[in-house]
C-alpha cells in the first residue's frame, strides 16, 4: 500500500468515526447552553402494536422513550432546555414525560426504584422539574461542573426503556 493510499484511507476512517460520534453528544452553543429532545414520537411507523389500551406505534422504544442527544455538554452556569415531545399527534402516540436531574455521582444503576408499581420514581437524589407533560420546554441551569444523570421520572420509561441521558458541565 502506498503512502498516498494510507493517507486517503486514514482520512476516510477519521470522517467515518466523526459521523458516528458527533450525533451522540452536543456541545454548548455560544451562550453556554444546549437543547435536548425528550422523546421523538414521530420516529417509527404509524402502525400500532399491542392490543388496546396499549396501542403505541411500533417505533416507541426507539423513539418516544429516548433523549436526543444522549449527552449534552454545557459551560458552568449553562442552561439546558429539555423539549418534551410526548405528543406525536394521534392520541395513540401520546405519552407523558417528566425531567429529573440527579445529583453528581448518581448513575443509572444507583437510582432507587420504589417497591410496588408507582407511576413515578421520585428518588430524593433526582430533582424533578415540572409535572409530567406531553409537551413543553423545561429549562434547567447547571451551576457546578461535573456529569449529571438526567432521567425520565416516569417509572416504566426509565426502568423498561432506559430513558436517560447525561449533561456534562465544564
Amino acid at each position: 500500500m502506498t503512502q498516498r493510499t494510507r493517507f486517503v484511507l486514514g482520512g476516510v476512517l477519521v470522517v467515518a468515526a466523526l459521523a458516528v460520534v458527533v450525533p451522540a453528544a452536543v456541545m454548548a452553543g455560544p451562550d453556554g447552553g444546549a437543547s435536548v429532545q425528550f422523546g421523538t414520537p414521530d420516529a417509527g411507523s404509524p402502525f400500532p402494536v399491542g392490543p388496546p389500551p396499549i396501542v403505541i406505534h411500533d417505533g416507541s422504544p426507539n423513539a418516544q422513550f429516548n433523549l436526543v442527544p444522549r449527552t449534552a455538554v454545557v459551560a458552568q452556569d449553562g442552561l439546558v432546555t429539555f423539549n418534551i415531545n410526548g405528543d406525536g399527534g394521534p392520541a395513540n402516540k401520546t405519552v407523558r414525560h417528566q425531567v429529573a436531574v440527579c445529583a453528581l455521582g448518581v448513575g443509572p444503576d444507583d437510582v432507587v426504584i420504589p417497591p410496588g408499581s408507582p407511576l413515578q420514581i421520585n428518588d430524593p437524589r433526582c430533582v424533578t422539574h415540572g409535572a409530567p407533560a406531553t409537551s413543553g420546554s423545561v429549562p434547567v441551569q447547571f451551576t457546578a461542573p461535573g456529569r449529571y444523570l438526567v432521567i425520565c421520572n416516569i417509572r416504566p420509561h426509565f426502568v423498561e426503556f432506559k430513558m436517560y441521558g447525561w449533561v456534562n458541565v465544564k
